[in-house]
């Protein structure tokens, strides 16, 4: 999915947005506004639909399909992005901008600093570079 931001700061997504995302994307599959407070209890009906509303005018969702709910048709939504596409895209435009005040390096140096695991985040990059090696 090419999603084209005018701004870096309309890429990043609030608290609640992302809350809802990670309840699309955990489900996999595509979920009605009624359904999202269900497996995020701490979400209200109205944050939901509100969030829903600017998840879809931001292009980050789409409506699925129209399907029966109880005695009424509802909206099913599912992500246009998955969320290795999000963190890519938000790293780009939110963190990346600093290679002028922290290296690519220092970066990195940060994320293992503050890996809970090092030994295990070394060996999935280990796997990764060497598959990137043989493209």
């Amino acid at each position: 999915m090419d999603m084209k931001m005018k701004k870096k700061e309309e890429f990043a997504l609030s608290k609640r947005e992302l809350d809802i995302m990670n309840v699309l994307w955990a489900e996999g599959k595509p979920l009605i506004a009624s359904d999202i407070p269900q497996r995020q209890p701490e979400l209200s009906i109205n944050t939901v639909q509100a969030m829903l509303k600017k998840l879809l005018q931001r292009g980050f969702i789409e409506v699925a399909q129209i399907v029966q709910s109880g005695t009424v048709l509802s909206r099913s939504y599912s992500p246009v992005i998955t969320p290795e596409e999000y963190a890519v895209k938000y790293v780009k435009s939110e963190i990346y901008p600093f290679d002028k005040i922290i290296s690519r390096t220092g970066y990195l140096t940060a994320l293992f600093d503050s890996a809970e695991n090092d030994g295990e985040l070394i060996e999935e990059l280990e796997k990764f570079i060497q598959q990137r090696k043989l493209k």
